[in-house]
């Protein structure tokens, strides 16, 4: 009876010690089962516009949040995360390269979310490039944060493809393994700039991801340029400072889409959101004012 009692008052506070404190306490979290998964997300709510955020490769829907806090007052921002990334179920190794596409699809679906605006980064811009050009007349608009416009020459894929895959596993392994304080410090070091929760957010989700998420198949991904050229919702492309000839790449590929806008962001690297989110945050905005 002593313990039973002590347990219950014991509950309010093992549950609120599982809830990050830097995530809004008004936000909520919830699953869905999407295209044969569980697929985990946080979402702001309101009575608002939805805005679905795609995260990038070995992120969570959570590496947003900085992100999210700017945008809630106007939109009903959603945080999903991917298959085999933060609460989501794991992916197996023999899956489609279009999986996160249809995937994206069925969690769209099953929140009954009309004409969601959709925003993803880098692995994240891929899926919403995909599904904009599979699904035209879901997304209200799109916007692809630092997504790859130019091919990779066949030498750096084939560099990308030498890597033995049980060294790809061992390195996602490797990072699940290490504690929050290495990882936090470390990229800390990497990139001073980034801000608390950017760095916090990120290092939680290194220790999350799944190493099945290695097998993920890059090489039967379409082309950005043949994608575009089936897109019909008006589409913000979000790159690092390129310059050069890849700067040239990036805006003729861009050239494709009927009713997009290429913005290359002065001094960002390849986590355009993180490296300069005043700059970010102003042409997303200039772009989200007009629809």
């Amino acid at each position: 009876m002593r313990y039973s009692l002590l347990f219950s008052l014991l509950l309010p506070l093992i549950a609120s010690a599982s809830i990050d404190p830097h995530i809004p306490s008004h936000w909520t979290e919830g699953y869905v089962v999407a295209n044969n998964i569980r697929i985990h997300y946080w979402r702001t709510g309101g009575d608002k516009p939805p805005m679905v955020l795609a995260h990038g490769y070995s992120d969570d829907g959570l590496c947003w949040t900085a992100v999210a806090q700017e945008l809630e007052d106007q939109y009903d921002v959603i945080l999903p995360d991917a298959r085999g990334f933060g609460r989501t179920d794991p992916p197996s190794q023999t899956e489609p390269a279009d999986v996160q596409v249809e995937d994206l699809a069925g969690f769209i679906s099953a929140l009954e979310l009309e004409k969601p605006i959709l925003m993803g980064h880098s692995m994240g811009s891929s899926s919403v490039a995909w599904f904009s050009a599979r699904y035209p007349d879901i997304p209200r608009a799109s916007i692809l944060v630092d997504p790859r416009l130019v091919p990779r020459t066949p030498k750096a894929q084939a560099a990308r493809n030498s890597v033995p895959m049980e060294n790809r596993v061992q390195a996602i392994l490797n990072r699940n393994n290490t504690n929050y304080r290495e990882l936090f410090d470390s990229q800390k070091v990497r990139n001073p700039h980034f801000s608390f929760l950017e760095l916090h957010f990120w290092a939680l989700s290194k220790q999350q991801y799944h190493p099945n998420t290695a097998y993920r198949s890059l090489d039967d991904r379409p082309q950005a340029s043949d994608l575009f050229a089936k897109t019909s919702c008006p589409t913000l492309i979000l790159k690092a400072d390129d310059q050069g000839e890849l700067r040239a790449g990036n805006e003729s590929v861009a050239s494709n889409l009927k009713n997009g806008e290429l913005v290359h962001i002065e001094g960002a690297g390849h986590s355009v959101h993180r490296d300069q989110p005043e700059r970010f945050h102003l042409a997303l905005n200039a772009f989200l004012s007009k629809l």
